[in-house]
């Protein structure tokens, strides 16, 4: 299902028929759970209200666990145990193909890579669970869009899902 056909015009407001599936990066992660970013408000809303089902998978959560450790970001341990605990909380863990690993991503041929190794496993966890939207604020991920439509999916940046989840207000 695509992020056109989850929403629908009603009386000129938009009504969300099913939530939004998004995968979202670690840095898309961190403003929303760590520096607590008023522009996130629209995800925190569409999250509270089951607008939105944010997808996982457990190397995103690995990746999250290592980042939330970083000395700039300077959570101490209690603090970096909550925010993972209320991402995995505001999560759903999806299953993958049964040999998909890091090394082993399973995506077709032709299938668009980013040069941080880092990067891929958000953009296979996006195909393989048919997310409506994979959202980024790398670089290297967003350039990749076009590349990424052939394949159904849908890159965006931070303010084009913000733009896409404030038309509820309108």
């Amino acid at each position: 299902m695509s992020i056109q056909t989850a929403i629908e015009k009603f009386n000129g407001k938009i009504a969300w028929t099913t939530p939004i599936r998004l995968v979202l990066d670690t840095n898309v992660v961190l403003d929303w759970l760590v520096f607590d970013d008023p522009f996130m408000s629209a995800l925190r809303a569409g999250v509270r209200d089951r607008r939105i089902d944010l997808l996982t998978h457990q190397p995103a959560i690995d990746e999250l666990r290592r980042v939330l450790g970083y000395k700039q970001l300077k959570l101490d341990a209690a603090r970096q145990a909550e925010v993972l605990a209320e991402y995995q909380t505001n999560t759903t863990i999806e299953s993958l193909p049964q040999d998909f690993s890091l090394e082993r991503l399973l995506l077709p041929p032709g299938f668009p890579r980013c040069r941080d190794p880092d990067d891929e496993h958000f953009l296979a966890l996006a195909f393989h669970t048919h997310a409506d939207a994979l959202i980024s604020r790398d670089k290297e991920v967003l350039a990749l869009r076009k590349r990424a439509e052939k394949f159904a999916l849908k890159i965006l940046d931070v303010q084009q899902m913000i733009a896409l989840l404030n038309r509820d207000d309108a």
